[in-house]
């Protein structure tokens, strides 16, 4: 009833009213009518903004996962493969009286990929003794490496862009 009573009582009061009083009421309201509309608009910008923000940062988020991802994945593998030299530093059956040749072949087969001069002196500094006594572990190894080399046992491949061969057995 009370809303009935207000809309008549608007109704009477604007038509009590003057035309100059009206059109500042109008303006008024116009005025009103806008801040609002600028405030609502502005607002769904913003929104519109803070979505979109929100989406290229989730992509930039899922695009720095993929690459964390990969390389973990990466890094996994790389850690088994030098895992096998790890435990090849820790082996039980290195036979320490055997001749240079067979401890060069027996680390690479244990190794089960091709060594670098160097891996395979860090394996033989672990597991004989006899290695650890040699004054200039490089030079003493290559020799047997050359004999293995002519004898046919192992196979020495050069790589693009580094000094030395990097060791396999035949296949």
């Amino acid at each position: 009833m009370k809303e009935i009573a207000m809309k008549y009582l608007e109704r009477l009061v604007l038509e009590q009213l003057s035309k100059s009083d009206l059109i500042t009421k109008v303006i008024e309201l116009q005025h009103c009518d806008k801040e609002w509309f600028d405030k609502y608009s502005n607002l769904y910008k913003s929104k519109k903004e803070s979505e979109v923000n929100f989406k290229e940062t989730l992509k930039l988020h899922e695009a720095r996962y993929e690459e964390l991802f990969k390389s973990y994945s990466l890094n996994q593998s790389v850690a088994e493969e030098y895992k096998r030299v790890a435990d090849l530093k820790l082996g039980n059956s290195f036979d320490i009286n055997a001749s240079w040749i067979d401890k060069i072949v027996f680390v690479l087969k244990e190794a089960n990929r091709p060594l670098r001069s160097a891996e395979i002196i860090e394996v033989l500094l672990k597991n004989d003794i006899t290695f650890r006594t040699i004054t200039n572990k490089q030079k003493g190894l290559s020799t047997h490496l050359t004999k293995a080399l002519k004898y046919g046992r192992i196979i020495g491949t050069r790589q693009k862009g580094q000094n030395g061969y990097v060791f396999s057995l035949p296949e």
